[in-house]
């Protein structure tokens, strides 16, 4: 989950391969829309709250006002990571981009060297496989995964998404009142501007539409 253009959290996503040769992971599941709760020290205190959106076109994190970004974006085609800020300024990011496409497909433990099943448990009213997942690869730690970390997931099968996600940081999210079914297109697009900038430039800035 990265949602600020400093300071992110290595979970998400949640969750974010113009400058890498390492394909993106597929997803063939339903796609879902959710409501979301997390916390994060590096995002302010308490918790943050907002709406969610997932399926093969990317992920979309709505946030409730407690961010600096009211929008968090990952293209999974183009492989780039969308912030969109409270005052409308969007800055694309393809390092973290990179590191998020890796994450995106169909296993909890997408990403890392190393994948420990923890047993299945009924939780939110379904029943679910638990994982630990451990040694993130070298491209999410270019992208703001930090080294150590493990990461604790609660993934629904039936889904192929987590319900989940509790890091060794102390961060953690968690999808409520999911909806499964497939999400618009639209909803993971780059702005039009974006089209016309370098292709080459890390990270750019441009205005969102209104």
């Amino acid at each position: 989950m990265y949602v600020q253009t400093a300071k992110v959290t290595a979970l998400a996503t949640l969750a974010l391969f113009a400058v890498s040769k390492v394909d993106a992971a597929e997803y063939t599941g339903p796609g879902l829309s959710a409501d979301l709760v997390m916390q994060d020290a590096r995002l302010g205190k308490g918790k943050i709250t907002g709406r969610y959106h997932f399926d093969r076109g990317g992920q979309r994190y709505d946030f409730n006002g407690k961010t600096k970004d009211r929008s968090l974006i990952l293209n999974r085609f183009s492989r780039h990571l969308i912030m969109v800020s409270r005052k409308n300024r969007v800055v694309v990011d393809e390092n973290r981009g990179a590191a998020l496409a890796l994450r995106f497909g169909d296993e909890p433990c997408l990403g890392y060297g190393k994948s420990i099943f923890l047993g299945s448990e009924n939780r939110f009213g379904r029943t679910i496989q638990v994982w630990r997942c451990e040694q993130p690869k070298q491209i999410l730690i270019d992208g703001g995964f930090r080294p150590r970390e493990k990461v604790t997931v609660w993934f629904d099968t039936g889904l192929k998404h987590f319900i989940r996600m509790e890091s060794s940081s102390g961060a953690w999210i968690e999808l409520r009142n999911i909806r499964p079914g497939r999400q618009a297109p639209a909803l993971f697009d780059a702005p039009s501007e974006f089209a016309q900038l370098n292709a080459a430039a890390r990270i750019a800035e441009v205005e969102a539409p209104q």
